[in-house]
């Protein structure tokens, strides 16, 4: 995918009642002639309820961000059990940009709703997450497995740490338990490694 923005959340977005928002496996190209060039674009404010989850992985980038939130009156909101936003193993390949322009405002959580980062390069270097966002998102290193960022909770039976694999309810499906059947090629993601 090559323009100025990849996905683009216009206005107010609700989540709720176990919804799945995902951004996964993409290859955004993005563009120099413009700052603001990323693969998620918010021009508005998103809130997270109920045990939804918003899921931002595997995806490669050039020039562009991968989360672009530029105004302060911008939001995230997470609220409620199960909630989650899991922003985990992309990459940019062009340092030039920051990796995720947010500014610490920007992100409510409110407990016990989880908000997960890790495992992010720019290049081969992970990215420091510091003065990006507070103090309430959990924050990971490659090598390491979180729980919320390798699996769909809401459709996980358990997860084995030593190897970072989720094993799935009744009726979720793939490698990271989600809530459809796919093609392994199409939408659901392959098993990695931490």
């Amino acid at each position: 995918m090559s323009s100025v923005n990849g996905v683009i959340l216009l206005g107010a977005t609700t989540v709720s009642s176990a919804g799945l928002l995902r951004v996964a496996e993409c290859i955004f190209v993005g563009s120099t002639k413009f700052l603001s060039s990323a693969l998620l674009y918010f021009s508005g404010s998103v809130a997270l309820e109920g045990g939804a989850q918003w899921r931002v992985e595997g995806n490669s980038v050039a020039v562009a961000s991968v989360l672009n939130i530029p105004y302060s009156w911008q939001k995230i909101q997470l609220s409620g059990s199960g909630t989650t936003v899991a922003l985990a193993h992309n990459r940019q390949v062009d340092s030039r940009m920051r990796l995720f322009k947010v500014l610490l405002a920007n992100t409510i959580v409110e407990p016990p709703a989880r908000f997960v980062v890790g495992c992010n390069l720019q290049g081969d270097e992970e990215v420091s997450y510091d003065d990006v966002f507070p103090e309430e998102v959990v924050v990971f290193r490659c090598g390491t497995c979180n729980e919320d960022a390798a699996c769909y909770m809401p459709g996980t039976e358990s997860v084995d740490r030593s190897s970072c694999t989720c094993s799935c309810k009744d009726g979720w499906h793939g490698a990271s338990c989600l809530p459809l059947r796919c093609l392994t090629r199409l939408c659901c993601p392959q098993r990695r490694e931490p």
